[in-house]
């Protein structure tokens, strides 16, 4: 029954980080709606009020099927000992289907370098106010209102989940595309991640445009330009130089045809370094062998003899007559 016991508790330690984790830094990026503003930190119900001001910014028009940016800005920041913020964007504050997909928006990047509507940022002691902008597609033509959100625990961990939310939505008239108007092909996405040590050619597909203007960033830096090459009719291409620590470059295009000019929300590269991979395969593998291996090493030391003990062996005469 021992042995047993020891068994069982050695496969369980093999395979427990494989079994689940938990996550005392956050939750991670994620689509989640206002109601994890406070479930997600404990429940719901003793949820308090953030003092941290939460406002939005965005265009007042956008175009159908074209792209648009909204930015949530939280000033007098309060968050935990380790500078975790959770941001949301939202369509409303129903707490139940107030996804901006829910209204027919399409996140295309976020600043964090995502493309989900909340991320987790980690805001330092001397920061006090902190910008998160999303890039969007526009649904359908009408009128639409967006909402951001911040959830945050306390310094020590002690008291309840603290939940923020914009006093005045954003709101944003999404109307028809002029035909002429200088722009962005509709199915246009940029690429938003990259690894480190990589400079990045990027690609625009545009429609009705005549030049095209890139200027990028280092995210709240100055700004500066690259030159762009035409490739083809509506397509152009620029450099986007290497990054040497994990950043964000922030770039945008001025496009210019018969139509109105037009200028594109910033966009998002971040730079990260190459991620740890793990073949779980491989990991079962040896998982396996090593249960093997420690319940043959048990086995041997049970049948191990003390040295100098001979136990003398029966004959058949002596075992059937029980004598020893």
């Amino acid at each position: 029954m021992r042995r047993n016991f020891w068994v069982m508790l050695a496969t369980l330690l093999l395979f427990a980080p494989s079994l689940g984790s938990a996550n005392p830094s956050g939750v991670g990026e994620g689509a989640f709606d206002a109601q994890c503003g406070g479930a997600c930190h404990g429940d719901a119900d003793m949820n308090r009020s953030s003092t941290s001001i939460v406002s939005l910014h965005s265009e007042a028009v956008a175009y159908e099927g074209l792209l648009t940016s909204v930015t949530v800005s939280i000033e007098n920041i309060e968050t935990t000992q380790q500078g975790l913020l959770g941001v949301f964007l939202l369509s409303s504050l129903s707490g139940a289907g107030d996804l901006p997909s829910d209204d027919g928006w399409t996140i295309i990047s976020n600043s964090e370098g995502g493309t989900e509507n909340y991320v987790e940022i980690t805001v330092l002691p001397s920061q006090d106010q902190r910008n998160v902008t999303w890039t969007l597609r526009a649904p359908s033509i009408g009128q639409y209102e967006l909402h951001g959100a911040i959830h945050h625990g306390t310094e020590d961990g002690s008291e309840a989940p603290f939940f923020g939310q914009s006093n005045t939505p954003a709101v944003v008239e999404v109307v028809l595309v002029p035909e002429d108007l200088p722009r962005l092909t509709s199915d246009y996405a940029p690429t938003t991640q990259r690894l480190l040590g990589e400079s990045t050619t990027m690609q625009l597909e545009t429609a009705f445009v005549e030049s095209v203007e890139v200027e990028w960033r280092v995210a709240g830096g100055e700004i500066q330009t690259t030159e762009v090459m035409i490739l083809s009719d509506g397509t152009w291409s620029f450099d986007l130089p290497a990054s040497l620590q994990p950043t964000v470059v922030e770039w945008r295009a001025h496009l210019e045809g018969e139509g109105p000019s037009q200028t594109t929300p910033w966009f998002q590269l971040r730079s990260e370094e190459a991620p740890w991979t793990v073949d779980e395969s491989a990991a079962y593998v040896q998982s396996f062998a090593l249960i093997v291996v420690f319940m043959a090493g048990f086995m041997a030391l049970q049948n191990r003899r003390p040295e100098g003990m001979n136990i003398p062996k029966l004959t058949d005469e002596e075992f059937e007559g029980g004598q020893i």
